[in-house]
């Protein structure tokens, strides 16, 4: 019975070594002098927008608006990078701790990654609602560079209606 353990093992020992195998801190596994590292590899940054609730009314009292929160899907996102957020129709607001007081941030801000909210209000003489276009832009702290951009579409449950629809 010992004999045919013993025999097993040497068989596997011999099959790894004939397969290329090493035994790891064997020098052949260990890098040679001099080689330098491989260099990182930069996954491109990849921002989606976090939208909640998917319906909002200007009666709800649950929430100012519908809360839009960038999300990091992939990439590296450098600190103190900037996030820029654009609508078509209504509003951005900030509203939040220590105090909750809503705060206009109006149809573009700039800020750094926090969430924002947006909503609407009837503007005089208006006959229907537009569909509302969202657009997140981040760009690099140094440079300016645009590292991701997003969007998101916002409906209307009907054209004369108070019911915005997240659509995607």
């Amino acid at each position: 019975m010992k004999k045919r353990i013993l025999l097993l093992i040497a068989l596997a020992f011999l099959a790894g070594l004939a397969c290329g195998c090493v035994i790891p801190g064997t020098p052949e596994s260990a890098p040679s002098p001099g080689a330098s590292p491989a260099p990182p590899v930069a996954v491109p940054l990849s921002i989606q927008i976090n939208a909640t609730p998917p319906r909002y009314n200007l009666a709800m009292s649950s929430t100012i608006g519908i809360r839009l929160e960038p999300v990091n899907t992939s990439g590296f996102l450098p600190e103190d990078s900037r996030f820029t957020w654009e609508t078509s129709y209504g509003s951005f607001y900030h509203w939040g701790p220590p105090d909750f007081r809503v705060t206009e941030l109006g149809p573009r801000y700039t800020g750094t990654g926090e969430p924002v909210y947006w909503s609407f209000f009837s503007l005089e003489g208006e006959k229907e609602r537009p569909p509302v276009n969202i657009t997140l832009t981040v760009q690099g702290p140094s440079t300016g560079d645009i590292l991701a951009k997003a969007s998101l579409k916002i409906g209307w449950e009907d054209p004369h209606g108070f019911t915005a629809i997240v659509e995607g």
